[in-house]
């Protein structure tokens, strides 16, 4: 016979496990409906990016690639940096709703990391997010986005091809 402590005690450890069961199911939901999540607001920048891969390696005719970039502004641009046939740098520019694809070889023009040196020596921002090229009144330019030191957001537009300013916009 059990003594009413022997009883209580495994009463209390049924409860302790029925609760971790259940705990850990919680937490397992949880982390997958995250996973899921971000699944699903990330799929439609992976098919753009697919698609504007495949148009840069047949348009462009890029043998590899080894960036990707998205430029929003009155429209909206996908860029996929990379290596053609003849081994040079290349940007191949796809409009998000069609028309022309460009293709500009990257020593046309600045880098997008002198962009960013250009908005660095300048602007000196707290902190970069990105540089991405796009067209901009029919001018291929880099969009650097960054937080300036008072801490608002701000896009400088540069020209690829001369490395000056063609729209600031400060303190969003």
């Amino acid at each position: 016979m059990q003594s009413r402590r022997d009883v209580q005690r495994k009463q209390d450890h049924s409860r302790a496990v029925h609760t971790l069961k259940w705990t850990l199911i919680t937490v397992l939901v949880l982390i997958l409906v995250v996973w899921s999540s971000l699944a699903i607001a990330n799929h439609p920048k992976q098919a753009a990016q697919r698609q504007a891969t495949q148009m840069a390696r047949r348009y462009g005719h890029l043998t590899s690639t080894n960036d990707f970039y998205i430029f929003n502004r009155e429209k909206t641009y996908y860029t996929v940096a990379g290596k053609n046939k003849r081994g040079q740098q290349t940007l191949v520019i796809v409009p998000q709703n069609g028309g022309d694809i460009h293709v500009v070889k990257q020593s046309k023009g600045i880098s997008g990391q002198d962009a960013i040196n250009k908005v660095k020596s300048d602007k000196r921002p707290k902190k970069i997010m990105k540089a991405a090229p796009g067209y901009f009144n029919d001018r291929l330019v880099w969009e650097v986005t960054y937080v300036n030191r008072r801490g608002s957001m701000c896009y400088d537009l540069i020209n690829f091809k001369t490395g000056n300013y063609v729209q600031q916009i400060d303190n969003l």
